[in-house]
């Protein structure tokens, strides 16, 4: 009986806390009642139905039928909520407006209701497939019929009394501060699906893990727990995700919050970006972010300077590999920078770092002093040209410093931009070796809204120029990117952010790297 109750509260639970935080994002809309009781029943039917041929899925799909089937479900279920969630944000506000008068005159109500029943059936359609399999396999254990019937009914109980509770507060706050709070719900409930139909797929080995474990926080709450399953289902919380686990949850996160900027920036507002900005930066900040020597910055310089503006830029990253030699290789680097003029701009960073496969902590590096120098005014010539020097002190006295100097080059491409590093590396002092490093660095971005722009980066290490090895020797990696510039406020202050996924794409690179940057910058 316990084991039934427990079963049937966590997948209740989940359905729940999906059913609230939809239910009350559109309580004002007409016609929602209907709309989610359609869903509420075609889930229940579906989940009877799939329960009822769930061996003949299973069979059909070589025996990974139920990961294949919850992981559809859940990328469905994340795409209707995307689309729910930005709709939402560009009439949210008609409607408080309206509330007054709402009733059936808001014909546009009823279009975002279709995909409110698809995301409500399918998390009735998953749970509830998931608790008959379960309790199948409860009763072929030996269990009674009677224990089984019990705890599932006292299990029901206790999720639904949660999720009504959960929903029953949501209800108490005001009008707009309901719509920004479940919008930005939803955005993370939708990222925790995402990087749940990851696991299934890695489990049904249709993607790679890129790494198990990149962090174990089960020390401080277990994911099996009552409130570690809450945060699961409410913010995606995984004590030990995989690195494709937290791909895809980033990934949602940038798409349908950049989308949700990009479509409904609010006039002259310093909420919605603050509260956006604050998502990004903990969608960045709480990754154990870190990255191999090549190209270690994996930053992409544009060859522009603002005079006054000060800058403090944190600067993560982290090697994804199954071989221990390459894997968890970290890099942070945290500077203070200063546009001096209108064509010098100096940073001053400190670097630590974390050896690869090894238990020991992350120690501090070096200091960077990195000044960059805009040489050519924008549109003057057929592309924009810059410089950049820098000097790294290392913090090992035996060890040789280092300077870089790179080259700069960007240019727009109707809606595109591209720029490009050509990067030179060279060691000085005690022990330096005389041989000239280079690299590259390219991106190209969409400018699809200042506060979103996707893209891609491709950054590479060819070795020593008077000796370079063949490409597999090298290291080049290739990734999608998403950048913006998220406005704090009427000050001036403002957040830039660069994330994304690095694919190695030579034998000597990692099978990938996770990187991040994110910048606070102050008008003086």
């Amino acid at each position: 009986m316990f084991a039934s109750a427990v079963i049937v509260f966590r997948e209740a639970l989940e359905a729940a806390l999906v059913l609230s935080i939809v239910a009350a994002a559109t309580k004002m809309v007409a016609g929602r009642n209907r709309w989610l009781t359609i869903g509420i029943a075609a889930g229940l039917l579906g989940a009877i139905v799939v329960a009822a041929f769930a061996n003949q899925i299973a069979e059909a799909l070589e025996g990974v039928g139920q990961e294949i089937f919850n992981a559809s479900v859940l990328l469905l279920a994340v795409a209707m909520l995307g689309w729910h969630n930005i709709w939402m944000q560009r009439h949210g506000r008609e409607l408080a407006a309206r509330m007054s008068s709402i009733g059936g005159a808001v014909a546009a109500g009823r279009e975002p209701l279709y995909a409110v029943a698809i995301a409500v059936g399918l998390a009735v359609l998953r749970e509830g497939s998931e608790v008959v399999l379960f309790l199948y396999g409860i009763a072929g254990g030996g269990a009674t019929a009677t224990d089984l019937a019990l705890g599932g009914a006292l299990g029901l109980a206790l999720g639904a009394a949660v999720g009504y509770a959960f929903y029953a507060g949501l209800l108490k706050l005001s009008t707009r501060v309901l719509f920004g709070m479940t919008s930005w719900m939803i955005l993370l409930l939708a990222a925790g699906m995402a990087a749940n139909a990851a696991k299934y797929l890695t489990q049904a080995d249709i993607l790679p893990a890129l790494g198990h474990a990149i962090w174990d926080t089960s020390w401080l709450l277990a994911g099996d727990s009552i409130p570690g399953e809450f945060l699961h289902v409410l913010v995606g919380y995984v004590a030990r995700p995989s690195g494709i686990q937290i791909v895809f949850y980033l990934a949602t996160i940038v798409l349908i919050g950049g989308f949700m900027l990009a479509l409904n920036r609010p006039k002259r507002s310093a909420a919605t970006p603050g509260l956006a900005a604050a998502v990004v930066a903990l969608g960045l900040l709480t990754l154990p972010l870190t990255a191999r020597d090549a190209q270690a910055g994996l930053k992409v310089y544009a060859p522009y300077v603002e005079l006054g503006e000060l800058e403090i830029e944190y600067r993560p990253s982290v090697t994804v590999d199954g071989d221990n030699v390459k894997d968890n290789e970290q890099k942070h680097l945290l500077g203070v920078g200063y546009g001096v003029n209108e064509w010098w701009f100096t940073e001053l960073y400190a670097e630590w770092e974390h050896e690869a496969g090894s238990g020991e902590s992350t120690v501090f590096e070096a200091f960077e002093w990195e000044n960059r120098f805009q040489l050519t005014n924008p549109g003057e010539y057929w592309a924009d040209f810059g410089l950049l020097v820098e000097y790294e002190r290392t913090d090992d006295d035996k060890a040789p410093d280092k300077v870089e100097v790179a080259l700069l080059f960007a240019k727009e491409l109707g809606k595109f931009d591209a720029t490009y590093n050509l990067v030179f590396e060279r060691e000085v002092g005690g022990g330096a070796s005389t041989d000239l490093n280079v690299g590259h660095a390219f991106q190209l971005k969409y400018r699809l809204d200042k506060a979103f722009e996707p893209g891609i980066e491709i950054f590479g290490e060819f070795g020593p120029i008077d000796d370079m090895p063949g490409f597999n020797g090298q290291e080049h990696y290739i990734g999608p990117i998403a950048t913006g510039v998220v406005p704090l406020g009427e000050s001036g202050l403002k957040l830039k952010y660069n994330a994304g996924y690095l694919f190695g794409v030579s034998d000597e690179a990692a099978d990938g790297v996770v990187k991040a940057i994110v910048e606070l910058e102050f008008p003086l």
